[in-house]
């Protein structure tokens, strides 16, 4: 099963990095060796060897490492003992695998330099390819961009080495594949040509073919052409075709119907949550929660969270666009359990090396522990005492701010002349425009701005300058000089009052909206991340939307 590219999948999400995609593909190929080992006797001289691999590989894929990572260790030595270089590269590789799964980059490359010496001295290229391809991915875990390219060329150089004609096709298509990703946010005609490239060389691969099973080209085939319809769908990419984007999925489900009896499920739910996402934003939504729901029923058998988190998210959306509030609510809150579950696993994943690390580097001695600790104890009720002055302070202030922002809108609500922020003043500041603009214009461009205001555009996720520009028929410099001038904002802070003002009334005049998660509140005044929608709402109000929402409750 070949994983879609999550990047170009997830948006928040996806937000979940493409990487996590990436590093999926390449493990699954190291697993694939393992299992292929059963096949054959990879030291005659001690056949334990053999067996404590595959019982390694049991306890991993059951998620054992701590026990597999022992066996291996200890099939790694017999094989080093008696020179058996195979049985040895076999569980270097493995041993590699599981620090690279409990996020130790540097000890998976450390160890891969081993497993990369002994796959040279036995000219295997296949295995070769997969470690540089493996080893790019890790390079780029670690943020050092040079060196993973460096690894992505070589993983290209060893499988045009591969002997087996059909094997090197496919090693070569699995390799640009991988480089697809690499380029995400870099370059979209580089996606693009190696995306394509994928593709041309997987069909070279004989449909009859020994090495190759039918199933396994598909497979490739129908994540090639998934990942072609993701990239022509993503907002960001500057060559976006959505009707290219169909045609490239619609294709993927054809080549499904080659291997029915044979589809992978896991290649089956990505496909149909791409579907998914696919006709809710075409507000096809009917069609979106045939997929959707499609995808569920498959994934209850094939434990995948990342999927089911997007599924819940979009068939909320899809079913609060047909009016059945009802079933978008028990989504929503699906949503929101599972998030809460996933981020909690993410956060004691991330936190383990972290912790490995501190105890590494635990100093010894008791006396010393203790002096640190005195210290460390007295430092902290400093703080705490400073911490607690501070909070006060702070809470009275942010307080005041909020009842300011009540008042403001009782105050409005009274006279009933609530107004978006620009409306406040479409006068000038004084400041000498940059730009030589006539009054005629000036003032068809306010005017064109108070529509816009009303037709509540602020809210779209792709929303730019230059998109803007364009949907008020003017130039970037005319429209940024005049939001400068006339509303005393860049637009960057201009998109962002109207944003907030819009999330602000509703949760004051909408009680439900109260009960949503941040990650709902921010998409749903056009933010891609929390992140940023929490840090503007902050800026422009002083307090968090959390706070607000707090005090709103409570004052009900």
């Amino acid at each position: 099963m070949i994983k879609k590219l999550s990047l170009f999948a997830w948006g928040e999400n996806s937000l979940l990095s493409h990487r996590l995609c990436t590093t999926f593909i390449s493990l699954l190929f190291f697993l694939s060796f393992s299992i292929a080992n059963a096949e054959t006797i990879l030291c005659p001289e001690n056949k334990n060897i053999d067996q404590l691999i595959d019982q390694a590989t049991s306890l991993n894929n059951s998620k054992k490492s701590k026990e597999a990572l022992k066996l291996f260790q200890k099939a790694n030595d017999l094989a080093k003992a008696i020179g058996c270089e195979k049985g040895e590269l076999s569980a270097t590789k493995n041993i590699m695998l599981i620090y690279s799964e409990a996020y130790d980059y540097k000890k998976a490359l450390e160890i891969s330099n081993r497993a990369r010496d002994l796959a040279v001295s036995q000219k295997d290229y296949k295995i070769l390819s997969t470690l540089c391809n493996k080893r790019a991915i890790l390079y780029e875990n670690l943020g050092l961009y040079d060196e993973s390219l460096k690894e992505y060329e070589a993983a290209l150089k060893y499988a045009k080495l591969i002997a087996e004609t059909d094997q090197r096709y496919y090693q070569t298509s699995l390799v640009y594949y991988n480089m697809a990703p690499y380029y995400q946010g870099r370059s979209d005609k580089k996606v693009l040509y190696y995306l394509e490239k994928s593709k041309e060389e997987v069909l070279k691969v004989n449909d009859k073919s020994k090495d190759i099973p039918l199933d396994k080209k598909v497979d490739m085939l129908v994540s090639v052409n998934m990942n072609l319809g993701i990239h022509f769908r993503d907002s960001n990419n500057k060559g976006r075709n959505v009707k290219l984007s169909e045609f490239y999925f619609m294709e993927a489900l054809k080549q499904l119907d080659l291997i029915k009896e044979k589809v992978d499920p896991n290649t089956k739910i990505d496909l149909y949550q791409a579907l998914q996402e696919l006709y809710q934003m075409k507000k096809d939504y009917r069609k979106a929660i045939e997929y959707g729901e499609n995808m569920l029923a498959l994934e209850k058998s094939n434990s995948m969270p990342y999927n089911r988190r997007v599924g819940y998210m979009v068939l909320a959306k899809s079913y609060l666009g047909i009016g059945d509030h009802s079933t978008s609510q028990k989504y929503l809150d699906l949503f929101s359990k599972l998030n809460d579950s996933i981020n909690s696993m993410e956060k004691q994943a991330v936190e383990a090396p972290v912790k490995k690390m501190i105890s590494e580097t635990k100093i010894n001695g008791e006396k010393k522990i203790q002096r640190i600790a005195v210290i460390s104890f007295i430092i902290l009720i400093l703080i705490t005492g400073g911490m607690l002055i501070y909070r006060r302070r702070s809470h009275k202030i942010i307080h005041k701010k909020y009842e300011d922002l009540i008042a403001k809108i009782h105050h409005e609500n009274e006279v009933n002349t609530i107004e978006p922020i620009s409306e406040k003043n479409n006068k000038s500041n004084g400041t000498k425009p940059s730009v030589t603009i006539t009054d005629e214009t000036i003032k068809a461009l306010l005017l064109k701005l108070e529509k816009f205001e009303s037709s509540k555009k602020y809210l779209r996720k792709d929303l730019s300058l230059t998109w803007m520009a364009n949907n008020l028929a003017t130039n970037p410099k005319y429209l940024s000089e005049v939001i400068k001038t006339y509303k005393n904002h860049n637009f960057t802070s201009y998109i962002n009052e109207l944003r907030i003002n819009y999330i602000i009334k509703k949760l004051y005049e909408n009680p439900i909206y109260r009960e949503y998660k941040i990650t709902y509140l921010a998409e749903e005044c056009g933010y891609v991340t929390p992140k940023v929608f929490v840090n503007a709402f902050k800026q422009q109000t002083g307090f968090t939307p959390s706070y607000f929402v707090e005090q709103l409750k409570v004052a009900v």
